[in-house]
């Protein structure tokens, strides 16, 4: 297995979602819509396994990067979720899901298109009759076309272990390539006075809905409906999500999300849910 990308950044890597909840929240609602069996592709460090756990939830969680799965394992505690370190690509494991979640920009680490059909085809493979599969990505925006290079941007300092970290992020698109290359510095400013930098770099994939549709239907899938957001708002030009729901082809099962899949405290306040694409 090649050297794990997150091992140094794993311990930083939830501050970014300390207080980020919206998703979580949207796979609780499929949950109760689709079935309790849960596989998550990118499980990362357990922020959405560990309150699908909670919520009662059978979930299995595969990551390349052990260093990742040690923060997931101490993050669940003695909930009862599976843990395997594995390449989404590639795994292949016992028993079928209902959900299979690639959730916040999983499959944008897909390298190439093959990357991309072969982790879709892992989605496939592990999807019981009538489940669903879930990709959320980062919607296209200008800047993933544009080649001129970018600055390098503050996103925040927080305290850490009492000293404070600040991470750093540079993007330079690759339109040629459909890609990004993304840089995070965490710059470590330790109690004692010590200064010391943290660097990852790795490749990001931009995706637009029909390249998802193509790579869909060739690993056996099909779009059931995309939305722009976590609250099953529809897939418009400026969304910032990219969310889209999958069945397999030769499911006879389709998905209408309207006001089912939206609580009754909210109803009357949207004009839309998603779109019926089946």
């Amino acid at each position: 297995m090649e050297r794990d990308p997150f091992a140094e950044i794993a311990e930083f890597y939830d501050l970014d979602f300390e207080d980020f909840h919206d998703d979580a929240s949207f796979y609780e609602r499929l949950v109760e819509l689709h079935g309790q069996r849960v596989l998550e592709l990118g499980i990362g460090t357990g922020r959405i396994a560990t309150p699908l756990a909670e919520a009662g939830a059978k979930v299995t969680g595969v990551d390349v990067s052990a260093g990742m799965l040690e923060v997931a394992r101490e993050r669940a505690g003695g909930l009862p979720i599976t843990f395997v370190e594995g390449d989404i690509r590639a795994v292949k494991l016992r028993g079928k899901f209902d959900i299979v979640i690639a959730p916040l920009g999983t499959l944008q680490h897909m390298e190439t298109p093959s990357d991309f059909v072969a982790a879709l085809e892992t989605m496939a493979r592990h999807l019981a009759e009538g489940g669903i599969a879930v990709i959320d990505v980062e919607s296209p925006v200008p800047d993933d076309f544009d080649p001129s290079p970018q600055p390098v941007i503050q996103h925040w300092t927080k305290p850490w272990r009492d000293g404070r970290v600040t991470k750093l992020v540079s993007v330079d698109a690759i339109p040629s390539e459909g890609t990004k290359e993304v840089t995070w510095h965490y710059d470590i400013a330790a109690a004692d006075g010590g200064l010391r930098r943290v660097t990852s770099v790795f490749p990001l994939r931009t995706f637009t809905s029909p390249e998802i549709e193509l790579g869909a239907r060739l690993a056996g899938l099909r779009i059931a409906a995309r939305f722009g957001d976590y609250e099953f708002g529809p897939y418009f030009d400026g969304a910032e999500r990219l969310i889209v729901i999958l069945q397999r082809e030769d499911d006879e099962v389709g998905y209408v999300y309207g006001e089912d899949a939206i609580p009754e405290d909210e109803r009357g306040l949207r004009d839309g849910a998603g779109e019926d694409e089946a």
